[in-house]
């Protein structure tokens, strides 16, 4: 599948005159982590010279090696790529606990962190522009919202908009 994936991506490149491709896999787990390695490198080894080849990944600021977090080799994926977009977004994520979709600390943590594995160069931050809510005594919550969405309901609600000195 990798291959067949490979090929067709190329192709459209190609067909598209496109100047390259951002790969976003998510949802996958560590086992998978070589595997998308190898799919990186087999597009880094058909994409024509001078095409875009950028990768999201998930933020690690904790160097989780399972799970999500574990499934993206920032090393080896700067290897073939000219960049990696990390998604330094959902610290706080629709069923978790409450709390700032990316505080300053998570954000700066996630930057630290790759820099120790991946030239500055290479990374592109990628931030969020939506935010979560949560209802005081809900059985769950953490729903996106678009920004104007949020303004809509502070405007409903007669909310008051604060700025967390904590998490920024």
């Amino acid at each position: 599948n990798r291959h067949m994936l490979s090929d067709q991506i190329v192709s459209a490149v190609v067909t598209y005159d496109l100047d390259g491709v951002n790969v976003d896999i998510e949802n996958v787990t560590h086992l998978e982590k070589d595997y998308y390695t190898d799919f990186v490198k087999l597009l880094r080894e058909k994409l024509p010279e001078g095409k875009t080849l950028a990768v999201s990944v998930a933020p690690n600021p904790y160097n989780l090696t399972t799970g999500w977090n574990g499934s993206y080799d920032y090393k080896n994926l700067a290897k073939y790529s000219d960049y990696l977009m990390i998604m330094a977004y959902d610290e706080s994520y629709p069923g978790g606990p409450a709390g700032p979709v990316a505080s300053y600390d998570f954000v700066e943590s996630t930057i630290k962190k790759a820099l120790t594995e991946v030239s500055k160069d290479k990374i592109v931050l990628g931030i969020p522009f939506f935010g979560r809510y949560w209802k005081t005594g809900g059985a769950s919550g953490g729903a996106g919202m678009s920004i104007a969405d949020i303004e809509k309901l502070i405007k409903k609600y007669n909310g008051s908009v604060i700025f967390d000195t904590k998490a920024k």
